[in-house]
């Protein structure tokens, strides 16, 4: 499975918002069915998971960046205090 990157992310969610527009649109021209309604209801339902899906994912990357330089700076206070000891036992 392919891993959908921003640019994917954003042509999905702007095609589901214009399918969603056209499909709200056609609800006001002809007859309203059952069938139409569940097309819109499941539309808006699709866009809005794809949306908080992005912001979990947003956060994730944040959390996960967060962590990668609280380990960089463990890491070299780490380094620094290995140097210190060395050179305290000579």
């Amino acid at each position: 499975m392919k891993t959908m990157n921003d640019l994917d992310f954003t042509i999905t969610k702007n095609n589901l918002e214009i399918l969603l527009l056209k499909s709200q649109a056609s609800l006001k021209v002809g007859k309203v069915t059952q069938s139409k309604l569940d097309a819109v209801e499941t539309l808006q339902s699709s866009l809005k998971l794809i949306l908080e899906l992005r912001n979990i994912i947003d956060e994730l990357n944040k959390k996960n960046t967060l962590i990668t330089l609280q380990n960089v700076k463990a890491y070299k206070e780490t380094a620094q205090l290995k140097n210190k000891l060395t050179n305290f036992k000579k």
